[in-house]
């Protein structure tokens, strides 16, 4: 057995005692007061590879091999658990469950039985399991395929979990949500460039429930990718631990790990390549919080633990890929809730697949999966705060009533209650919202088609509209888009008017345009661009679908000025996988744009022609895109837009691109010092609080100024760039805080003698640059602040207007690959410069 205490200020190495092969030392950290055992370490050859946990009545754990057998593991206090295998025709489970006597099992991989749920139980009494009963053949395997389980707080029910590579199955008795879903897209879709999930379409993965009798089956959830746990908090609220899909890494349709709140009729939107839902779409649900780039596995509630409350009260989220155990700590937030992550344990090639509370209240979870080395881990409080129970059943707030009073009319429709559900689709709560739509939808059209084309609340008309859409009868269409543009859409929140653009595409995609054409252009086309990212990419789906005589050039010009983005905080994440983190951490070193890919994804479908500078100006954005880093099907997406920009574009318009041979954009990041990191999302507080400049490592820090570009753009005693000011006294003109200030917001002071231009042209074009010259009638604008000899020519004829670009040429966050002590070099260099 392995024993340590660990704590998050010290990493401690883990070494077996006692065993002839030792593991490999592994590194680990917990949360202050904790410590962690490995109890056992599993016989790869002979046990496989262990992927499900959960506790018999008597104590004893049970276990399963991804590919193989089910065992009983009895654990003794400190002695080598004693491991015993279950010797029936059952195996290849990704979900077990002990409950009233019986062993119920979520058969994944078809090696040993097919996949479908079965039930083990002991048919004669003796206390011992011999019989194997199927309860549900399911059309669905592998690591996307049939998941976990979790008994109901009431004990009526146990609800089960599965990936969006299995069929929701036959014989389901009732939807909770209505069995009517859609890919639902205004702009068609494409599929996954590498070809992953091609053929999945909706509803993805889902969460049902079922009578541990067998009776009744009900489809609960939907619009997942591949969650593989579930678990319930102290009120009595089901969660889940959705999976993303890294090779989206650096496109807008990326969605990161994402704790789920499974609430009745609830809809996630996952659907296969760019068509996955954006989270504030109305009929989808949004996450409670995002993690980031991982693999999730397992998840459990904390009750029953001899934990501090707090942790008694979390759910515990595992991901395999970047070997951590969160602790999820909910709040309630209106009807619904918001939450913070805790990093209970994590360690470089700790790969968590499941976990479960043992009855002496203590966390017992496994490593292992793709059958690599397993082991069983136990994890105890041994610090001084109170662990005395908190009693479950906690009281829910009224909104919190509100909503489930709506979901009961999911199951139970009940024409009584239009009025209910009328008002409560203008609820400013947005749980409510969606449950009262969904309740809408069970009750007969008739009682309710008529009132809501009469409706002048745009949030109710907006969540009835779709509600509506989902009949899908054409006939709707005309008087719907009617309604829904008669909005003054200047008067909408920017919930509302997200709301009232998806209620317009949905009701497109599902009905059809009805020939409203004109009067949309007419409610919307003067709105775009908004002063909102996320408004502008919905209004620029919807201007394009309609052709807006527009939108071309209104986008272009957004494209042309928009700023470099802050790139996510999952440096030090990453780092923790060489393996699967190294395409998260070239995306960081390498960001795209994804707002000016959702405008180009967008304009593919604006048909030609376009004019020779607008045509000019969007495909060598293609270019610029293709240099970035993302994601394995990135280059292949970005490829596959251009693609279909191209078929939309007139004969004569591609014979003009064709002869352009756009050249590609050179990296800048290429032959440069690499940092070690992980780096972080530093912040100017923290560039505040550095200590020990004065004992910087001023050659690293050197280093440092070329990783970070910065020598790319500012000279440094006559050496580097000339696009940014020289930088070879800057101690002595800047502090610590504005040298700080510079680098994290380099957009908020910006000297004229270094501000880039933006060039409006007649064609409704745009080019962003430094303007170098002007020859024979033509400016002669440099586009790239790290190469001014990278230059373009803009006829003085064709421009109709010269302003500041309000955007710094200089990136903001190249500091964010450095870790703390490179951070400290860099700026103990800068500062060094007197």
């Amino acid at each position: 057995m392995i024993l340590a205490k660990f704590f998050m200020s010290s990493y401690v190495t883990i070494f077996i005692l006692g065993l002839a092969t030792p593991l490999q030392a592994v590194d680990v950290k917990v949360a202050d007061g904790f410590e962690c055992q490995q109890i056992y370490q599993v016989p790869t050859k002979t046990q496989g590879s262990w992927v499900a946990i959960t506790k018999h009545d008597d104590g004893r754990l049970i276990t399963a091999d991804q590919y193989g057998s089910i065992y009983y593991v009895t654990v003794d206090g400190n002695k080598t658990p004693k491991v015993e295998p279950l010797n029936l025709k059952i195996g290849g489970a990704h979900g077990l469950l002990w409950f009233k006597d019986r062993l119920f099992v979520s058969v994944c991989e078809r090696k040993v039985v097919k996949a479908g749920v079965y039930v083990v139980m002991d048919s004669d009494g003796d206390g011992e399991l011999d019989k194997v009963e199927l309860m549900k053949t399911l059309a669905g395997g592998g690591e996307h395929g049939p998941h976990g389980f979790v008994v109901s707080p009431d004990e009526e029910w146990i609800y089960y979990v599965c990936g969006n590579h299995t069929n929701v199955p036959a014989g389901i008795d009732h939807f909770a949500a209505t069995n009517k879903w859609g890919e639902d897209h205004l702009l068609p879709t494409q599929p996954d460039a590498r070809g992953h999930a091609r053929s999945r379409k909706a509803p993805g993965g889902w969460v049902a429930r079922f009578k541990p009798d067998n009776s009744r089956w009900e489809l609960i959830s939907q619009g997942y990718r591949n969650a593989y746990g579930i678990a319930f908090n102290h009120a009595g609220e089901l969660f889940t631990f959705d999976a993303d899909m890294e090779f989206d890494f650096g496109t807008p349709w990326y969605r990161p790990t994402r704790i789920c709140h499974v609430t009745s009729g609830s809809e996630f939107g996952w659907r296969q390549g760019t068509g996955k839902w954006a989270d504030y779409y109305l009929d989808s649900n949004p996450a409670v919080l995002d993690i980031g780039p991982g693999s999730p596995t397992g998840v459990v509630s904390g009750a029953g633990s001899k934990f501090p409350a707090r942790y008694q009260e979390a759910i515990y989220a595992l991901d395999w890929t970047f070997a951590t155990i969160y602790a999820i700590h909910l709040q309630p937030s209106g009807a619904s809730y918001t939450a913070q992550k805790e990093e209970l344990v994590y360690g470089e090639g700790l790969s968590v697949t499941d976990a479960v509370i043992g009855n002496d209240g203590a966390m017992y979870f496994l490593t292992g999966g793709r059958k690599t080395q397993s082991a069983l881990y136990r994890v105890s409080y041994i610090g001084n705060e109170s662990c005395e129970p908190v009693e479950s059943g906690q009281a829910i707030n009224d909104l919190a009533a509100l909503r489930r009073s709506l979901e009961v009319l999911h199951l139970s429709a009940n024409a009584d209650k239009l009025d209910l559900i009328w008002q409560s689709m203008g609820h400013q709560d947005r749980a409510i919202r969606f449950a009262a739509r969904v309740a809408l939808e069970h009750l007969p059209l008739k009682l309710w088609q008529d009132k809501l084309l009469k409706e002048t609340n745009p949030a109710i008309l907006s969540h009835g509209a779709v509600a509506l859409a989902h009949q899908g009868n054409k006939e709707n269409a005309q008087p719907l888009l009617q309604a829904l543009a008669k909005v003054d859409f200047s008067s909408l929140n920017r919930v509302g008017k997200l709301e009232l653009l998806r209620a317009v595409s949905l009701v497109i995609s599902r009905c059809g345009d009805g020939a409203q054409r004109d009067a949309l252009l007419g409610s919307l086309d003067a709105h775009y661009p908004a002063g909102d990212d996320i408004v502008n990419r919905e209004l620029c789906r919807v201007l394009s679908y309609l052709q807006s005589d527009t939108v071309v050039k209104k986008t272009l010009g957004l494209m042309a000025s928009r700023g470099a983005e802050t790139p996510p905080d999952w440096a030090a994440l990453a780092a923790r996988n060489s393996r699967y983190g190294k395409d998260v951490i070239n995306m960081l070193n390498n960001l795209p744009s994804t707002q000016n890919l959702h405008y180009a994804y967008c304009l593919r479908v604006v048909k030609g022609p376009w004019s020779k500078g607008q045509r000019r100006q969007y495909f060598q954005w293609f270019k610029k895109a293709a240099n970035k880093s993302g994601g394995k099907s990135y280059k292949g997406f970005v490829d596959n837009i251009r693609k279909d920009a191209l078929e939309h574009a007139t004969k004569e318009e591609r014979e003009m691109i064709k002869a352009w041979k756009l050249e590609v954009v050179s990296n800048p990041f290429k032959n440069l010092p690499q940092p070690k990191g992980p780096g972080k999302a530093w912040s100017l507080a923290d560039i505040s609080k550095l200590k020990n400049l004065d004992k910087a490592d001023l050659l690293n820090g050197q280093r440092m100024f070329e990783a970070c570009l910065c020598l790319a753009c500012h000279q440094v005693a006559g050496k580097g760039g000339a696009a940014g000011p020289d930088l070879t006294k800057a101690a002595g003109r800047f502090q610590l805080v504005d040298m700080g200030e510079a680098i994290i917001d380099p957009s908020k002071t910006i000297s004229d003698q270094f501000q880039f231009s933006l060039i409006t042209k007649k064609d409704g074009s745009f080019v962003t640059g430094k303007v170098l010259d002007e020859k024979d009638g033509s400016l002669i604008v440099a586009i790239s602040p790290y190469d001014f000899s990278q230059t373009v020519k803009v006829p003085r004829s064709e421009v109709t207007e010269i302003k500041a670009s309000p955007v710094s040429p200089m990136p903001p966050a190249l500091i964010n690959r450095l870790n703390e002590k490179e951070l400290v070099d860099l700026m103990g260099y800068l500062m060094s410069l007197k």
